[in-house]
């Protein structure tokens, strides 16, 4: 049987009050649209296998949309490097790759969170079982290495310790399920390396791609590794938040799932009896009332400041004189649209990001 098939009666049974076939779009900062175009059509050539079974599980997820930050990182990234001549097919084939790795973990992910919906839709596993969801993930990690492969040895290494970095983080992060005790040390190494590696290795592969020298590749990794700190501080609050239109997923699927991000450690640190609600029983109510007293704590804003702080950190590597001001204003404004869905919570930190850019020296033009 067609896996179409049960798809269409899954997706009838379980929308879960989110329209099906809602994408989580990216707006693309200058002339990176086109590029980006370029990247779909790559990522759709390489899904296009003869089994049909695999392409569509791996083309679910494709089709889905998202935000393409990382496959926007690359580019960006070998603009600043060698200008927007730099963007050729060694650079398009970077973004498919570290797409399809960021892809392949998100299948994986679902598996582990029981997740119902992935960027506004019934996630793999929801449609036809984790087995399918396992073997789907596996398959875009297939097709990731194999354009990485083309690309030589060290851009091959590179994704391969990136997909390691990615286990450990989310080794990490399981291990402290619905641990109360969970230092912010530890979060902080969880999410650089379940989030922040790999927008680091975007910008690193999108330099090294452009002919940078090792020096300033790494650089742009630095860049992208705070910024995927910054990243996943401002998903964690919005998910506190319930604002499951902007990050793709059910409304406080984080506190569901026994991960205690940010905003809730920094709430426990001025309420321990927040401990009370921290159980595999919260419901809806409870998540309200967790995101009820992390605003009471202030908790929400001490964390998107610290977020702001890492932005900061984040445009001081893009000082390097070699770096052309045509990729960094492209990459400086990506920093911005990071935050941006803070605005809808009235703590955008617009003015701190225009700040920290002045000081560093960035160009925004």
């Amino acid at each position: 049987m067609r896996l179409i098939g049960r798809a269409q009666r899954r997706t009838d049974q379980g929308r879960d009050g989110v329209a099906a076939g809602t994408a989580f779009t990216f707006r693309a900062p200058g002339g990176t649209a086109a590029q980006l175009s370029r990247v779909e059509s790559r990522l759709r050539a390489v899904a296009a296998t003869p089994d049909e079974r695999l392409a569509e599980l791996a083309l679910h997820g494709i089709e889905a949309g998202g935000k393409r930050l990382r496959p926007a990182l690359v580019v960006c990234a070998a603009t600043a490097v060698g200008g927007g001549d730099a963007v050729g097919e060694r650079v398009i084939d970077a973004a498919t790759a570290v797409e399809l790795l960021h892809l392949a973990s998100l299948y994986h992910d679902d598996v582990l969170d029981a997740a119902p919906l992935r960027r506004g839709r019934p996630s793999v596993n929801a449609l036809w079982g984790n087995h399918a969801a396992v073997l789907g993930g596996d398959v875009l990690l297939a097709h990731a290495y194999a354009v990485a492969a083309s690309l030589g040895t060290a851009e091959l290494r590179r994704l391969a310790h990136t997909l390691t970095a990615l286990c450990s983080g989310q080794i990490a992060e399981s291990a402290a399920q619905y641990d109360v005790a969970r230092d912010l040390a530890h979060y902080d190494a969880a999410i650089r390396g379940k989030t922040a590696t790999l927008l680091a290795t975007s910008c690193w592969l999108g330099g090294w791609t452009a002919g940078a020298s090792p020096p300033l590749a790494e650089a742009l990794a630095c860049f992208g590794m705070e910024l995927g700190v910054a990243f996943q501080i401002v998903d964690d609050v919005l998910d506190l938040y319930g604002l499951s239109l902007q990050t793709g997923k059910a409304a406080g699927s984080d506190l569901r799932a026994g991960v205690f991000t940010l905003p809730v450690l920094m709430t426990l640190q001025r309420d321990p009896g927040l401990v009370e609600l921290l159980t595999t029983e919260i419901d809806e109510d409870g998540v309200a009332e967790v995101g009820r007293r992390v605003r009471a704590a202030g908790a929400d804003r001490r964390a998107i400041a610290l977020a702001l702080d890492h932005l900061e950190i984040a445009f001081g590597h893009l000082r390097d004189p070699l770096l052309l001001a045509e990729g960094v204003a492209l990459l400086a404004k990506l920093a911005g649209l990071v935050v941006e869905p803070l605005k809808r919570l009235g703590v955008g930190g617009d003015g701190r990001i225009r700040a920290a850019r002045r000081r560093n020296e960035v160009d925004v033009a």
